[in-house]
């Protein structure tokens, strides 16, 4: 679901002070990278850090922090659930952990166990209530007329944090978070229509945000909680700011895991699908 985040969390650099010539050395830390959402088997990808060097790396180099003999299970209603390793071209990262004897409910509670080389992580979550869309708007672009911008309305209700999820139907491989797409019910105008712009599904290029004629579009609204949002907001607001050069921006992206960087969140989600017409 997450191509971007997972390259990113994958080549994850540790930064020595850059005041001294030499890196320091700096162990590997395990990254996760999970979610499971109402009626999906669970996805979890599992990697080490790279930590930065003065030597180049090529593919070679990095196949050893990819995790292809982890331990991974899912506990839910007191009976664990191991995930195996599945190859797919669907996501950047081609291996994830998965099981085909599990599927999320709405209500459940999910606990997720990682191990692998010595290194281990747990974290809890659960899936919440879905929300809603009760109207969609599709308008030509005002800055440019062959393209299409799609706004939806949240129809009121529990839960205060959504995010969107896009895909373009044999075009994307798999849905990828919507640009700009995290909403915080308490921060924004309820009345207001709410951008689901396309998500990028290749971090090293830059993809168009919206849509085209023709285009047929799925998109998802997952209701999430409260650390699944500053998650995303923290990474956001790293990938905004985080590359440019007169103003430097770091700060840390905090999960929901103990013993891994990464996160395993549930998703409560609704889908949607239409077609770009005139």
């Amino acid at each position: 679901m997450m191509k971007r985040i997972i390259a990113i969390l994958t080549v994850l650099i540790l930064i020595c002070s850059c005041m001294t010539d030499r890196l320091k050395e700096h162990p590997d830390q395990l990254v996760v990278e999970g979610w499971i959402e109402n009626g999906e088997a669970p996805v979890v990808f599992v990697t080490s850090t790279v930590a930065a060097t003065e030597k180049s790396q090529n593919a070679a180099d990095l196949i050893g922090h990819l995790a292809l003999t982890a331990q991974v299970t899912v506990t839910y209603n007191d009976h664990t659930y191991r995930l195996f390793p599945s190859f797919t071209k669907d996501y950047l990262l081609g291996l994830y952990y998965t099981t085909n004897e599990l599927k999320g409910v709405v209500g459940g509670e999910y606990k997720l166990d990682v191990s692998w080389k010595g290194m281990t992580a747990s974290g809890t979550t659960s899936i919440l209530s879905p929300g809603s869309i009760d109207s969609i708007s599709v308008k030509v672009s005002e800055d440019d007329d062959t393209l299409y911008v799609i706004k939806a309305h949240i129809k009121s209700g529990e839960n205060r944090y959504y995010r969107f999820f896009t895909k373009v139907v044999g075009q994307d491989s798999s849905y990828t978070e919507s640009f700009l797409g995290l909403y915080d019910r308490d921060l924004i105008n309820e009345d207001e229509m709410k951008f689901v712009n396309r998500g990028n599904s290749n971090p090293f290029q830059m993809q168009q945000l919206y849509y085209r004629y023709n285009d047929s579009v799925s998109f998802k609204l997952a209701a999430i909680d409260a650390s699944a949002y500053e998650f995303w907001r923290k990474f956001n607001e790293n990938a905004a700011f985080g590359s440019l050069a007169l103003i430097p921006y770091s700060d840390n992206v905090v999960g929901n895991l103990n013993g891994a960087l990464g996160y395993w969140f549930g998703y409560g989600v609704t889908k949607y699908e239409l077609k770009i017409e005139n």
